[in-house]
Order: C-alpha cells, then sequence, then structure tokens
C-alpha cells in the first residue's frame, strides 16, 4: 500500500517502515519475507532445515546472481532488471526485500534505497525550494502527536510554498499538521522537496484519521488523492527514529498544494462508522476503491508477515444463535485479504486472521451471545478487488430454542450427535444447564426438547 498513516506516526523500524504493498508482493516477496520469520518459530527439525534451505538458496540467488545482472542498473531509480549497481546499497536492499533482486528494481525498491543506501541521499542533487512560508513554531519543541492534539495545523493555501523542519530523536519525532478547506471534491497534490528521510499523508478529517494516500521522501516527490469537499488533513514527519537536530539540513523539507476537480469514489462502508449489514451466508464486496483505516492489531495477529490492512471495508453482524461463528474469504481472491473481527468500532479484538486458507484468504472463528453485534473488518495488503465474505454457525444454539444446536429448526438425533462428540468438554454453547460441563443433564435437556423450535 502507500505506506500506512501508523507507520509514518508510530512504527520506529526500518523493517516496518517498508512493507511491500503491491499486488505482486503478495505472492512472491511477501510471502519470502513471511517465510523467513517462521524459521524462527518451533518447528520439528526437519521442517526448520527445509525452511533455513529454502530461504538461504533463495537469499544467496539475489546476493550472488544480481551484481552479475545489474552492472548498468542504477540503485536510485526503478528499471526492469534485477538488482542495482553499488553492491553495498544491493545486498541492503535486497535483505530486506527479496523482490528487488528476484523480479525487479521497481519503484518502490527505488524508494527503498532512497531511505537506506547513502549512494541515494546525497543531497548535491536536490536543491530545496526557499519557502514563502515558513514554519512558525520553535524547533526543537515537541509537539503533540496526537490528531485531537492537531490545533495548530497550518492552513494549506494551493500555488503557495510551505517550510518546516521535521527533526527527530532516537525516542521522539516532530510532527507538523496541515489543513486545507475546500468547497467541492478535488485531486489534492502535495509536492515535498527535501533530502532527508521525510514522509507525507493525506488524511481525512476523522480521528483517528483514514489515510487517503501516502509518499516518501523525494526531490521533488508528489503525493495526491481525491478529497472530498470539507477539511483535510496533511501530515508531515520524519521516517526514520533518528538524530537529526533542527540544524541539520536534512530536517528541512518544502510543500506546495496544488488542487484540480475530481470525482470522489469512495466505499458506502468504507469506515467503522460507515459498516454494513451482514447476515449468515455470503455477501460480496469490491475494495478496490476502499481507504486504510487507522484501526489497531495486536501483535499476536501477525502470522508471519506483518501487519499490514490497507483498503479494508467493514461490516457488521448480529447473532441470532449463540455459539460460535466463522467468517472467512476463502473464495478465490485476486490479493491477499485479511479480516479482523471487533466487538465495536475502537473495541476490543474478537478475532483476526491472515493466511488461513488455502491461497490468499482469511478465516477466523468467534464466539456471540443472541442479539450482539460484530464489527468486521476485510482488507489486503496494500490492494483491494473483489471479495466474498462468507458467514457461517460453527457450533451454536439458537436463542429460542437452545437445543438445536445446528440451527435446522428442529430438535433431533443430530443434535444429540453434537452434544455426544462434544461430552465432556468444558461450558460452550452445548452447556445447556451452565454447570460448565457438557454432560448427561445437557443429554436430558435435548431429549425433552425433541421436536420443532418455537416460532
Amino acid at each position: 500500500m502507500n505506506r500506512h498513516i501508523a507507520c509514518l506516526l508510530n512504527s520506529s523500524d526500518v523493517s516496518r517502515k517498508l512493507p511491500r504493498f503491491t499486488l505482486f508482493r503478495n505472492t512472491s516477496a511477501l510471502r519470502a519475507t513471511a517465510l523467513a520469520r517462521r524459521i524462527a518459530l518451533p518447528l520439528p527439525d526437519s521442517t526448520r532445515v527445509i525452511c533455513a534451505f529454502v530461504w538461504s538458496c533463495m537469499l544467496a540467488c539475489c546476493l550472488i546472481s544480481a551484481p552479475t545482472i545489474a552492472q548498468n542498473n542504477p540503485c536510485c531509480g526503478p528499471h526492469a532488471g534485477m538488482g542495482c549497481f553499488n553492491q553495498e546499497c544491493n545486498d541492503t536492499v535486497c535483505l530486506l526485500d527479496p523482490f528487488c533482486c528476484s523480479i525487479a528494481w521497481d519503484e518502490r525498491c527505488a524508494l527503498e534505497a532512497g531511505v537506506l543506501c547513502q549512494a541515494c541521499r546525497s543531497t548535491t542533487e536536490c536543491q530545496v525550494p526557499i519557502p514563502d512560508l515558513d514554519e512558525m513554531n520553535s524547533c526543537g519543541i515537541a509537539i503533540p502527536q496526537n490528531c485531537e492534539n492537531s490545533m495548530d495545523a497550518r492552513a494549506l493555501i494551493p500555488g503557495l510554498k510551505f517550510g518546516g523542519q521535521a527533526w527527530s530523536t532516537d525516542i521522539d519525532r516532530d510532527v507538523d499538521w496541515f489543513e486545507i478547506w475546500l468547497d467541492t471534491p478535488q485531486l489534492l497534490s502535495i509536492e515535498m522537496w527535501t533530502t532527508g528521510s521525510i514522509g507525507v499523508a493525506i488524511l481525512d478529517d476523522q480521528c483517528p484519521p483514514t489515510t487517503l494516500a501516502e509518499g516518501v521522501d523525494g526531490c521533488s516527490s508528489i503525493t495526491r488523492a481525491c478529497v472530498p469537499a470539507g477539511r483535510t488533513r496533511v501530515v508531515v514527519r520524519s521516517i526514520l527514529f533518528d538524530n537529526i537536530s533542527c540544524q541539520d539540513e536534512r530536517s528541512h523539507y518544502t510543500i506546495q498544494a496544488s488542487v484540480t476537480p475530481c470525482t470522489p469514489v469512495r466505499l458506502i462502508n468504507d469506515r467503522c462508522d460507515m459498516a454494513l449489514p451482514v447476515n449468515v451466508g455470503q455477501t460480496f464486496a469490491d475494495t478496490t476503491n476502499a481507504t486504510s483505516e487507522n484501526t489497531w492489531l495486536p501483535t499476536s495477529c501477525d502470522d508471519g508477515a506483518g501487519l499490514a490492512f490497507t483498503h479494508d471495508a467493514w461490516f457488521t453482524f448480529t447473532a441470532h444463535a449463540w455459539g460460535i461463528f466463522q467468517v472467512n474469504t476463502c473464495n478465490v481472491l485476486t490479493f491477499d485479504s485479511r479480516i479482523a473481527v471487533y466487538s465495536d468500532c475502537g473495541g476490543d479484538l474478537l478475532a483476526c486472521s491472515d493466511d488461513a486458507c488455502d491461497g490468499d484468504g482469511a478465516m477466523a472463528e468467534f464466539e456471540m451471545a443472541c442479539g450482539e453485534t460484530a464489527f468486521i473488518r476485510v482488507g489486503g495488503w496494500g490492494v483491494g478487488g473483489p471479495i466474498t465474505l462468507s458467514i457461517e454457525p460453527v457450533s451454536t444454539s439458537s436463542c429460542n430454542c437452545p437445543a438445536d444446536f445446528d440451527s435446522s429448526g428442529e430438535v433431533n438425533s443430530a443434535d444429540v450427535g453434537l452434544c455426544l462428540a462434544h461430552f465432556g468438554e468444558m461450558g460452550g454453547p452445548l452447556d445447556l444447564n451452565g454447570d460448565g460441563e457438557v454432560s448427561s443433564g445437557d443429554l436430558g435437556i435435548i431429549l425433552l426438547s425433541f421436536g420443532n423450535c418455537p416460532p
């Protein structure tokens, strides 16, 4: 994806700031990175040896063959060939991102080189324009980073150049907030000049914000988004935690906004507070035009390829039975999908999944009580597309007919079979008498309830 705003506002290590977010990387480099991470997990000895061997071979191929292929390939710009001519830069980037030395050195590889390689950080080729309006805040004084405390945002005026300093330390980074008010939808372009590792993001007016577009340093770089009428915010800050003082030229930047008419295309369920209701069964959606909401995921949701979650759409599901439900995107996809289930907007995480299905599908199970509503977030790795969301009961009891475990509308021998299959288990929807265990007492309730469920 255009790097998620969390990378600009929260992340502190390079590997999390430079994830791969293109369709091709979903099926190649991300999987290679995931494989490398899984080597560290407690695998059987034979599996660990095989994984390590495969990864070592792939990395060796990248680092050994690429220099021969890349003798005439620049490091600081994109090209079709693999790798780049600067050996140190080649090895540094390809260790992080094998795609660059196994497929092509594309725009993302060039951006990574711009951050990681000294050869691409030369300041002699970049002339940062003198701004028309410079930053008034005293440099070096910590500015609140939370969007709720961005009242001192500077008003962007199209055509005028605004200057600032994105200083940073080992533990803190300056955040500069801008905003622009528009009467009609416009294509907002933010051009930035800098010699430092500075990022820019275009955000909506919500808090926490949704990232509409994101870009990194360049001389010059342009970040664009078609934004709706009203207020749009822009945030600028250092990408890396580093000791860069206000006097260091790398902390200086100049940005300039321009606008042209456009027609924004946005999902009606693009945010959690805009979630669409869905029921048991299949629901078709298209997340191509979805933006990326800054909603947290814990590290426990990392299945081996990070926590990136972009182009997300939101749905609500209200349980008409009590028990465990499954949500999945296991049908054939054109992109790598991800699922998270929350108790509410900004509430507790109930379940999450990245690669639980064969292919690129996700699958998660979560427990619901009668009448409860869950918020289901469906997204991908940097891209969106057509998707089928499936919700099915796994082990549930009807709200008005608790002994109907399979929700068939009738208590019968199938429910007896389910009870016997789970005999001795602790709690759950099959524990009808609530004594903490599926036992003969629950079987007796089933037998007494035989027949059609009440309407």
